[in-house]
């Protein structure tokens, strides 16, 4: 799926963006957002979602602005970064049309509703406390 959204997207003329960048252009797309937020659900350091995030804004899809409270910055999406979302949804959109199409509608929504399960258990289990060692 990764791979077919970077080729629409350089098809589309967006061939400065990589799957590097898709741990912050995704959905949901950032709105408001801060960095440690989005390194959270990136499953990575505050770090390395920062210099993403550098890459991204200096190439016009995000902005970085300081909060009203405060230290910490808020990331939004540019009119380019919404070009950028439009095209993963539509790109996943048809990619699930064709997996539909291949084995059926039932067979698909029986999968999509089992990997939503999934997802949504891995999402509860990573949020989890980690318990402490005694």
């Amino acid at each position: 799926m990764e791979a077919r959204i970077e080729q629409a997207l350089w098809d589309a003329g967006f061939d400065d963006l990589h799957r590097a960048h898709f741990k912050v252009l995704r959905f949901p797309p950032p709105e408001n957002e801060r960095p440690v937020d989005l390194a959270s659900r990136a499953g990575m350091t505050k770090q390395a979602m920062n210099y993403l995030l550098a890459q991204l804004e200096r190439l016009g899809y995000i902005d970085r602005e300081a909060a009203a409270q405060g230290l910490s910055r808020r990331i939004s999406l540019t009119g380019k970064g919404w070009q950028v979302a439009r095209i993963q949804r539509e790109t996943v959109h048809a990619i699930e049309s064709e997996w539909s199409t291949t084995v059926g509608v039932n067979r698909y929504a029986a999968f999509y509703e089992v990997v939503s399960e999934l997802a949504d258990e891995h999402c509860r289990a990573a949020s989890a406390p980690v318990p402490s060692k005694p």
